[in-house]
């Protein structure tokens, strides 16, 4: 089941999953407009399809789409007023994820089964193939103040001879002239990082990884742990506070890894804290919860004695 809320609508989602069968077989979609105390079942509007996924445009909460199974058909529902009505489109591939632009409320990227990179720029009732051969989850919409077209796209793709490489191009017009490729070389796959003000790749040479940074779409410089970082594995935790923190997992190091901290532009990192437990998020990636913590000075009075700390 799927909840998503748009102001004072409430629409639910809700799926039979047949363990006999191994899928899906029956889906309804139901929809409150009093902040649900009472709820419409609208499975006749929606025709006699089983649905896999609800979105909710981030932008504009009015805007609603509905995935179909892809197992059954490939279509995509879409409503403009809070899910009342639905208009029905057919696709010829299969949705594997989406990616909704930051300010564009009608912008889509949506990655497919064959690995293919697509866009819409009418909430998708047409799409456009971007590029071929992308890494999955390593596409990345352009960032407001940085990048100059708002239409522009990072991914990770793979050439023919099968090695990744860091591409940016324009959703409309992604042909190979109008490609760039910001890194030189090729890069490891599914290394591919663009948060905030940073881009990071990886390029793993004799076995040794080495980490690359570009500050604020600047050329990139080569990532400089302390000489006795061993490192094996390398995750970006976060880019807030214009600094990064980074878990690094060094040699000798199985289950933990150590937290590193940069500085402004993200080339120079140090240890900040030791042999860190960790967990593996359901697509491999590195669970660590990061909390901020602000404590302003304090005086306290103990047995007579002043004490002052920060």
């Amino acid at each position: 089941m799927k909840t998503l809320r748009t102001n004072e609508v409430i629409l639910i989602l809700t799926k039979l999953y047949d363990f006999n069968l191994g899928s899906v077989t029956e889906s309804s979609l139901w929809r409150s407009t009093d902040y649900g105390t009472t709820y419409e079942k609208l499975n006749e509007k929606l025709g006699r399809t089983v649905m896999s996924y609800l979105y909710v445009c981030p932008t504009n909460k009015k805007k609603i789409m509905v995935l179909s199974d892809p197992e059954l058909e490939s279509s995509v529902l879409i409503s403009t007023d809070e899910g009342a009505s639905y208009q029905k489109f057919r696709m010829n591939f299969y949705i594997l994820s989406l990616l909704f632009h930051p300010t564009h409320e009608d912008w889509i990227l949506t990655y497919s089964s064959d690995q293919k990179l697509y866009s819409s720029v009418d909430f998708g009732r047409k799409w456009q193939l971007v590029h071929e051969h992308v890494t999955p989850n390593r596409f990345y919409w352009s960032v407001i103040g940085l990048d100059k077209e708002s239409d522009l796209v990072h991914l990770e793709a793979h050439s023919t001879d099968g090695r990744a490489h860091y591409v940016t191009c324009r959703i409309q017009g992604c042909s190979e002239s109008s490609r760039s490729y910001p890194f030189p070389g090729h890069i490891d796959t599914s290394s591919l990082v663009v948060q905030d003000d940073f881009i990071f790749v990886q390029v793993t040479t004799a076995g040794r990884a080495s980490y690359y940074v570009s500050y604020q779409r600047e050329a990139f410089l080569q990532i400089k742990l302390p000489k006795y970082s061993l490192p094996k594995d390398m995750h970006i935790i976060s880019t807030d506070e214009n600094q990064v923190f980074a878990a690094v997992q060094e040699w000798n190091q199985n289950d933990t890894y150590n937290l590193y901290i940069s500085d402004t532009r993200g080339v120079h990192f140090t240890l900040a804290l030791e042999n860190v437990k960790t967990s593996k998020g359901v697509e491999g990636n590195i669970m660590i919860d990061l909390y901020e913590v602000r404590v302003s000075q304090c005086i306290l009075k103990l047995q007579g004695e002043k004490m002052t700390f920060n």
